[in-house]
Order: structure tokens, then sequence, then C-alpha cells
């Protein structure tokens, strides 16, 4: 390996002389050498010319020094980061697309993806006032892991090189519907063998392969079954063929249901506590548009739920419209700023239903005396009509994926944020009462109107999953708010789910939910516990 390494240095160092042209921004005075059509030629790299890379890098090199610049085929973030060594010395490590400042003098450029002597490795000569350029001998792989609706997956898959039957390494697909970049694999002219994490060269079933030419840039789609991990197909495609953003505007829709089984504490005004038998639908939308190279992604979702109670008639007992804009601006792979935007609210009215016929009052907003008292025993309240409850959410700050393995993966947003909570009418249960009258006392179920509200503080939001076999998914999402008034009035949003896949189709999942919010509930936190039997169809 450290024998091919030197002759593809010695290589490289030849074009490196006639590939040496003056670094404008470093002397203006120096002579311009020609632009040649190395240069100049578009190579059909997402990254451009090497000349518009040039133009667009504004690192100045300073008198005595000079400079290296490696071409990107693609974003430099998502390529692998470049080393420079002055004999056993690592003196700089940058990204491609970028001048390497450096003194006059030899070093060896290592570059590409894989194990440390898997790395392409150049002699690269510096002199002073003047950018070498190392010319493209490598050659690129961005592959995309899709189902068979064109959606993505962040199924994971192994590369090995045919030549020597050498493991290069492993690759995730990642959610580009979100604005996750797609890694860039830098690797030497060849045919590789994609094939399933744990496989080996001599895999019959399960694999892929792709020829890569140097100065090529390669997008790969491959195809897998999201609940087995097998390969369904796999090829070479046009970029323009790529479901991704990239110009314009791109979504997906799924319907989907499922029935379950639910026990409920302190369920909110949308809820009923105990035991029920659910009916549930649902719709999920979700767009993606290109902003400054990176994707604004909207979703909205609308699920109903009707359930038949114990000695309760069938009835509404879930009734949400979620629409969140989320933008991710990425400095890097895995770190930038964000900003969304979230509101949530319900479409029809919702009816309490009582167990027992009871008397019911109104306790008002600023009042304490219980007004609107019924005179007979009633057996429903209407707790909310449509759109009774308003939430609206916004927040900005830091972005940062703090861990990615083949099994695991966790984010983390923090910044400042805001909730608001517009109510229109808007009861909750507050208890029994015994509310005294000219014709004697009475006890009575009284429901407090809820007042709107507004918080500000900082928020965190904790994104994770874990993949325990190919069949079991683990998924946990915890939303808080820390307001600046106190501490007492801290948001709490935590869910989790255990998914149990059976087809392509339908999976079982368990889904627990714990939500804390003064503004709502003034005692007391909220519990749900789902078992649900879940069908889906992406139609779009």
């Amino acid at each position: 390996m450290e024998g091919g390494r030197r002759l593809r240095s010695a290589g490289a160092l030849i074009a490196l002389t006639a590939w040496s042209f003056t670094s404008a921004p470093a002397m203006a005075d120096a002579p311009f050498a020609p632009k040649t059509s190395a240069l100049v030629d578009d190579p059909g790299w997402p990254a451009g010319a090497i000349q518009d890379q040039l133009d667009r890098d504004k690192t100045l090199v300073p008198f005595g020094k000079g400079a290296i610049f490696i071409p990107a085929m693609t974003n430099p973030l998502d390529e692998p980061p470049i080393s420079v060594y002055s004999a056993e010395t690592k003196v700089a490590e940058a990204t491609t697309g970028k001048r390497i400042v450096l003194a006059p003098g030899t070093y060896e450029v290592r570059l590409g993806s894989g194990a440390v002597e898997q790395r392409q490795s150049y002699q690269a000569t510096v002199r002073e006032q003047f950018t070498t350029i190392i010319p493209a001998s490598w050659a690129g792989l961005s592959i995309h892991v899709v189902d068979e609706q064109f959606g993505n997956l962040r199924s994971s898959y192994e590369i090995i090189r045919v030549r020597d039957r050498e493991y290069v390494g492993v690759g995730f697909g990642t959610d580009e519907q979100a604005g996750e970049p797609v890694t860039t694999w830098i690797l030497e002219p060849g045919l590789y063998k994609i094939v399933r994490v744990g496989d080996n060269y001599r895999a019959r079933r399960d694999f892929a392969t792709v020829r890569l030419v140097e100065r090529q840039h390669t997008h790969f789609l491959l195809v897998l079954d999201p609940e087995t991990g097998e390969f369904q197909g796999g090829g070479e495609v046009p970029e323009e063929d790529l479901f991704r953003p990239q110009k314009g505007f791109f979504g997906s829709l799924i319907l989907g249901g499922d029935v379950s089984f639910t026990t409920r504490t302190n369920a909110p005004v949308a809820g009923q506590d105990g035991l029920s038998f659910q009916l549930r639908g649902f719709v999920d939308n979700r767009m993606s548009i290109e902003v400054l190279g990176n994707p604004l992604v909207l979703q909205l979702q609308v699920e109903q739920v009707w359930a038949k109670v114990a000695d309760q008639p069938f009835q509404k007992i879930n009734d949400r419209v979620d629409l969140d804009a989320l933008y991710i601006y990425r400095w890097k792979k895995w770190i930038g700023p964000y900003v969304r935007l979230g509101a949530e609210t319900n479409l029809f009215p919702t009816i309490q239903f009582f167990d027992d016929p009871v008397f019911v009052g109104e306790l008002r907003v600023g009042e304490e005396i219980v007004r609107n008292l019924s005179l007979t025993e009633r057996d429903s309240f209407r707790i909310s009509p449509s759109a009774g409850l308003l939430s609206l959410k916004e927040g900005g700050g830091i972005n940062v994926r703090l861990f990615r393995a083949v099994f695991a993966e966790v984010n983390v947003r923090t910044g400042l944020g805001g909730r608001h909570r517009l109510t229109n009418d808007l009861f909750v249960e507050e208890g029994r009462r015994t509310v005294r009258l000219p014709s004697g006392t009475r006890e009575v179920l009284v429901f407090r109107e809820v007042a709107s509200d507004n918080q500000f503080g900082i928020e965190t939001t904790v994104l994770a999953v874990a993949r325990i076999t190919r069949w079991v998914v683990l998924n946990l999402e915890l939303d808080t708010l820390l307001p600046f008034t106190t501490f007492d009035e801290t948001l709490l949003d935590l869910e989790a789910s255990l998914a149990l896949k059976l087809t392509r189709f339908l999976s079982v999942r368990w889904v627990t939910r714990y939500i804390r919010d003064r503004a709502i509930q003034k005692t007391g936190d909220r519990f749900e516990n789902d078992i649900l039997l879940r069908f889906s169809m992406e139609l779009l």
C-alpha cells in the first residue's frame, strides 16, 4: 500500500509543475500564468469548474507564503478532510475547495475516504506567492438510499474495493428531504461493491457494484426494503433524477390509520381518562423548498381519533392539526443555526361525556364565582369549540448532531423560543365544588375557562433514534422550554415510541407521552400510553 502511494505521489508531482499558477489575492504584481483548459472546463461536478472554485475562495495568501488547492467535486463539507504533512508532522487540516496557506517547501497531502493507510497521497511543492493545484486523479461517489416510493432511508451499507477486496467503510443514508447532506466518498478509480453491513466480498445477494472513473462524480441510487433492509435495486443515475432538494420544491403525502387500546391519566381538553378502544386516521404531508442552498421543510399532520369508551357513546377523543416549518443552515455536516415555526389546533368541537349525570358550572377567567349553573343534571359538556386552542411556537438557535452510528443517532437543538396559547371558549375540568344557592346547596362539576398565555425562554429539543434490530426501532423526542419568568412554569413534552415492523405497510407501535404545561393544567401532568396497530401508505 505504501509503495502504491509513493508511485501516485511521483506522478502527481509532474502534473503539479504544469498546474501551478499565480494566486491573485496573494500578489497583485505577479505575472498571471495562462488559464489552461483544465482550469476552466466544466467537469460536471456539482462544485463547478476549478477556476470557479478558485474565484469563490476568498482566502488571502500573505507575503512570504504560498498555498495548496485541492478542488472539490461536491460540497466541500460533505467530502473527507485534507491533511498536510511535513515529514511525519501534520501541519494543516482543511477542506477541499479552499486554499491551504503554507510556508514554501515540499509537503505530503493525504486525501480520500477510508482508513489512514487507504488515503491517497500526493507530494506538493509550495512556492512563495503561488497556489499549487493538485489535479483530481480520484473519483467521487454519492450514495442515495431510498425505498421503492423514493422516500429517503437512514439505512446503512458497506463499500468494498473489488481490486484487492479491501473494506473501505460504512456509509449511511440520510433524510435529504429534511436537508441532511449525503456524504461524498473520495476514492481511487475502479470497481466497488456495495453490501449490507456485516456482509463480505463473497456476498451473493443484497449487493450492488459501481465502477468509478477518474475525475468523475457518480450519483448512485440504492433501493432498499425499509422493513428487512434487503437490496431491491441500485445503479448510477443523473443528478436531475434524484429526489432531493435542488431547485424549486417537492413533497410527499402519506395516508394511514391504526387500531389501538389506550389508557390515559390527567387527559387534557381533547382526551378522556381510562381505557378505550380507538380508531385512528392520519394525513402526513411534507414539502421541501430550497433556500440559500439548504431546504426549508414544511410538514402538515392531521390526526383524528374516535373511540368507544365503556358505557359511553362512540366519540371523538383526539383531534389535531399541526403545521411545522424548520430551516437549518448547515455550516458543517454536524452543526448549523436553525429557525422553526409551528402551529397546532383542533378541527371539531370537543365534548366530554360523563359516566353519571352531574350538575355543571363554569368558572370564567378572572372570576371566583361559579356561573352558568345547569338547572338539571347533564351527561355531557362542550369543553372546546373548533379551534378552541391555537398553540403557536417559534424558536431559533443551534442544531448539533451529537452522535451518529449504524445503530443510533442523536440530534440536539437549543436556543431562544416562545410558546403562545390562544384560547376561544376553552375549558378544563377543575373538580367538584359545593355551591350555595337560594334554594340550598348543590355539588357541581366545575369547568375552568383557560386564558390565553405567552411564554418566552430557552428551548431545547432532543431527537434520538436507536435501531435495535432490523425490525425494532426506538424513537425519542423531548421538547422543553425554560421560561425567563419562573422555573415552575417549565414546559416539558416527552414522547417515546417502540415500533415493531411486521410488513412494509403494517407495524405495531407502543407510544408513551408525558406533558407538563401549567398554562393548560394547573396541577397534575398528562400521561398517555398507546398500543397501535398502524397501517400506512405513501401516495407521493
